[in-house]
């Protein structure tokens, strides 16, 4: 397990930004779980229609029993509004935040989800084994890391032959006016990498990760990705 005072390879001040801002954890927590909050939000900053977002993670319910799914970085646990109680699944949230991971226990107790575990560790160095999960989901959470890169090939680590992943990330290019907000929310050391969509595919590519579908919303990439059964 990697413990809360053991990062000192992978973190930055971003990353100690989301850590330990109680403020900006609550903001952004609060925003992404109200619809029309977060497409106002979207249209005007990434121009993109967050729709398609909540439609992306809705497919995490089509997971089938018996399944393993690590959602890395968790946030405030978004995602578990796509599930239901009393599935046979074993959902693991995790996220550097022990802020975040105590609004994901919220909410995950507000929808009588009690098969969620929570890991507090760095994206970069996951303490898990090799091939643990059919499933990793991660959503609005590589531009927040460092070594992006180094997140990917921890996913495809803690994939077994054949998993998929499913996730969005926010990416350069997309017109003039997100390219702007994306460099002061880098300023403001609210995201860390931000590349265009040939850098995030090379990240894939890199960890051995197929792409099977990606899809571009303005300023946000969602992406569907499967590790080789071979």
């Amino acid at each position: 397990m990697v413990s809360a005072g053991d990062r000192s390879g992978a973190t930055s001040a971003v990353s100690e930004n989301w850590r330990t801002n109680r403020r900006l954890a609550a903001m952004w927590d609060r925003g992404v779980k109200s619809r029309p909050v977060a497409l106002v939000y979207g249209a005007l900053v990434f121009a993109t229609d967050n729709r398609r977002m909540y439609r992306h993670m809705d497919a995490v319910a089509e997971a089938a029993d018996g399944s393993a799914i690590l959602d890395v970085p968790s946030g405030g646990g978004v995602v578990l509004r796509a599930l239901r109680p009393g599935r046979n699944l074993r959902y693991v949230a995790c996220d550097i935040s022990a802020l975040m991971l105590d609004r994901a226990r919220a909410e995950a107790s507000g929808l009588g989800l009690d098969y969620v575990e929570y890991e507090e560790a760095d994206a970069t160095r996951l303490p898990f084994g090799d091939g643990e999960f059919d499933v990793v989901v991660s959503y609005s959470g590589l531009h927040c890391l460092p070594d992006p890169g180094a997140a990917v090939r921890e996913w495809a680590r803690v994939l077994r032959p054949g998993g998929t992943v499913r996730g969005s990330v926010v990416v350069r290019g997309a017109a003039f006016l997100p390219d702007r907000f994306i460099d002061l929310w880098v300023r403001m050391r609210i995201l860390d990498v931000v590349t265009p969509v040939d850098g995030v595919l090379r990240w894939f590519g890199d960890a051995g990760l197929r792409t099977v579908r990606v899809h571009r919303s303005g300023a946000i990439l969602y992406f569907e990705l499967e590790k080789d059964r071979a």
